[in-house]
């Protein structure tokens, strides 16, 4: 369990003053209690980044505090309640291979009888790149290998719909086991991102999408209405365009909430299509 948001926008250099437009609007915590972990994961060129820290703090980090200073095109955050797992890095969410980033807000209450079908499922390599407990990270493994059958784990022109579809995927998969086990449904908001497009399911926690256009006024960067036409940083902040996924809301302004059972896929060009998990 936990709270997550994930951003894919068209202009790296504007996360900074992306994150500062959504900081009032999106959530890192449930309003009871503070999480045992935060993770992020951004992208540069030819590397994806990881990082994680256990709390500490008295209140919530917002995503300026936690994310700082970074340049990136896509984003991954994640605020961990843990239920699986000790509190460690390598349960801390997200989770990365190779040029995927994968979160999740949920659980799978019979994990401890899904386990060993899952890990039956999975090639030897991908059996190999778990490193912690969670449930969390073997559902990644389970889309990596969806990924991999078709021969796309590494393509970097791979579809946003494609993405989606082996997220959800993931979600029969995952419901097949828990009917078999005699276990209950399992909450699995997922995402997945390779830093080119984005994909999203929605199962049992909410979740909701913006689409996010122009950052005007930008107090990060003193820009507002009496700024001059000739200031070359004006033209940016009024092009730049994004989507926001986040499972907790401070403030609803722009989002639109994904509908239970969706599936949610993020062009490069930063087209959005829901479409219902086949079966539910």
């Amino acid at each position: 369990m936990g709270a997550l948001v994930a951003i894919l926008q068209n202009d790296a250099n504007l996360m900074r003053c992306q994150l500062a437009r959504l900081a009032p609007l999106v959530a890192l915590a449930e309003p009871d209690r503070l999480p045992d972990a935060y993770g992020f994961g951004s992208f540069t060129t030819g590397d994806v980044l990881l990082g994680k820290r256990p709390t500490g703090a008295a209140v919530p980090l917002t995503l300026p505090q936690l994310v700082g200073e970074v340049d990136t095109d896509a984003l991954v955050v994640h605020a961990r309640h843990a239920t699986i797992g000790n509190h460690k890095d390598e349960n801390t969410q997200p989770f990365r291979f190779r040029r995927w980033l994968f979160a999740h807000d949920g659980g799978v209450e019979g994990f401890a009888e899904v386990k060993p079908r899952l890990l039956d499922l999975l090639p030897d390599f991908l059996r190999r790149n778990v490193e912690g407990e969670t449930d969390s990270e073997h559902l990644f493994m389970v889309f990596l290998k969806i990924l991999r059958d078709e021969g796309r784990i590494d393509d970097l022109d791979l579809e946003a719909e494609a993405a989606s579809d082996a997220l959800a995927r993931t979600v029969r998969q995952v419901d097949a086991w828990c009917r078999e086990v005699g276990a209950p449904r399992a909450s699995l908001n997922l995402v997945a991102t390779n830093g080119r497009v984005l994909a999203a399911t929605r199962r049992g926690r909410p979740l909701s999408y913006a689409l996010l256009e122009g950052i005007f006024p930008c107090p990060l960067h003193g820009l507002g209405a009496g700024s001059p036409e000739n200031d070359t940083r004006l033209r940016p902040h009024r092009l730049v365009k994004a989507v926001c996924f986040a499972s907790r809301l401070l403030a609803p302004n722009g989002f639109i909430e994904v509908p239970e059972s969706s599936a949610v896929s993020v062009s490069r060009d930063l087209r959005v299509s829901v479409k219902p998990i086949a079966g539910h």
